[in-house]
């Protein structure tokens, strides 16, 4: 009786794959079979998945996936569609590796790298939240949206060169009042790690306020050019 009301509603309201427009079978959920194999072949071996290049003031990052197709056309459709259920799509990737980080590194707290509440509002989320809150089910560990704040509005950091980063993030983070961070072992997590940058500025805020070590996890990276990631 499911597969026939299933059936029906794909009938009255076709679903299409999360990252191109080929309509889904019955049994394919959010993405088509061929997007689907591509993820997992995209996916880093875990030896991999551990920044090489360090960041400043982070302790150690990962990254699930490069970012390309489809994972480029997933989180697109997740911020700029509004699609926000996509971000279920990378739960088997999240699950399996924080299954396997468990073992190694534990976190007193998640912080989701935010945005200004200018984007904020315009978007009405923060896709970073939501891939936080995959973690927090998986993993069990307290997620903290209000820690971090960003204050004002940058400019996208692709489009900057080395120095022009740093000034375009100085002072853009704070930590909130009542956080309670000293001590604290940080997980940051965001979407893309593009050149580090975002990412440094908002675990040098973080340990400025006592925090013990800061991680950070983002589901994909783009292959930045040499030497940007440090800055």
């Amino acid at each position: 009786m499911r597969l026939y009301y299933e059936a029906f509603v794909r009938l009255m309201y076709p679903a299409t794959c999360g990252a191109c427009p080929v309509l889904l079978e019955l049994d394919e959920k959010g993405l088509c079979s061929n997007c689907r194999s591509s993820l997992q072949r995209l996916r880093f071996p875990v030896e991999e998945s551990c920044l090489k290049e360090p960041l400043t003031w982070v302790d150690e990052g990962w990254t699930l996936f490069p970012y390309e197709s489809p994972v480029k056309e997933i989180l697109a459709g997740i911020k700029f569609a509004r699609k926000r259920w996509l971000v279920r799509i990378f739960k088997e990737e999240i699950d399996s590796f924080f299954g396997a980080l468990a073992s190694e590194n534990t976190y007193d707290v998640l912080i989701p790298i935010p945005l200004d509440h200018g984007k904020h509002f315009e978007r009405e989320f923060n896709q970073s939240d939501l891939i936080a809150g995959l973690i927090q089910k998986k993993a069990g560990i307290r997620l903290n949206r209000r820690a971090l704040a960003k204050y004002r509005h940058t400019l996208p950091q692709s489009q900057l060169s080395r120095e022009e980063r740093k000034i375009n993030l100085k002072s853009a983070f704070r930590v909130q009042k009542g956080a309670q961070i000293r001590g604290k072992r940080v997980l940051l997590v965001d979407d893309v790690l593009t050149t580090g940058a975002t990412s440094s500025e908002a675990a040098r805020v973080l340990k400025n306020h006592g925090a013990k070590r800061v991680d950070v996890f983002a589901l994909a990276r783009t292959h930045a050019p040499a030497g940007s990631a440090t800055s």
